[in-house]
């Protein structure tokens, strides 16, 4: 049998392996796909056409070379937590959280309005 070569899209894919990328190439790929999204077209068939690239778009760029779902399957291939940061939080938990006292809820409050008139009274009272 004769050796069949490899089809046009293995080799455009090893060639998108082989090179390197650009500083922000997912950014524009998502950028790109966003605006085709958005567009509005006057037939149906540039509507289709447009929301097919733009979906396909925005998928390159999640899930491409460089972008945040292979950057974070890169990190859980390693063992360890290195290139985690608890950006939200860089201070310890007892620091940033305080937790009032439970407040004794009145009979009186049975409906959510006069909870949160009463809770608004006391709070403003201390």
């Amino acid at each position: 049998m004769k050796d069949a070569e490899p089809s046009l899209i293995d080799r455009v894919v090893a060639f998108d392996a082989r090179r390197d990328s650009l500083p922000g190439e997912h950014w524009l790929a998502f950028g790109l796909g966003a605006y085709l999204l958005l567009r509005h077209r006057r037939s149906t068939a540039g509507r289709l056409v447009s929301i097919a690239a733009g979906a396909l778009f925005v998928v390159r760029a999640l899930t491409g070379r460089d972008g945040p779902i292979a950057a974070l399957e890169r990190r859980a291939q390693r063992d360890d937590d290195t290139g985690f940061a608890e950006i939200a939080a860089p201070w310890p938990y007892d620091r940033r959280v305080r937790v009032s006292p439970p407040r004794r809820v009145r009979r009186s409050d049975r409906s959510i309005a006069g909870a949160v008139s009463s809770a608004r009274s006391l709070s403003s009272s201390s």
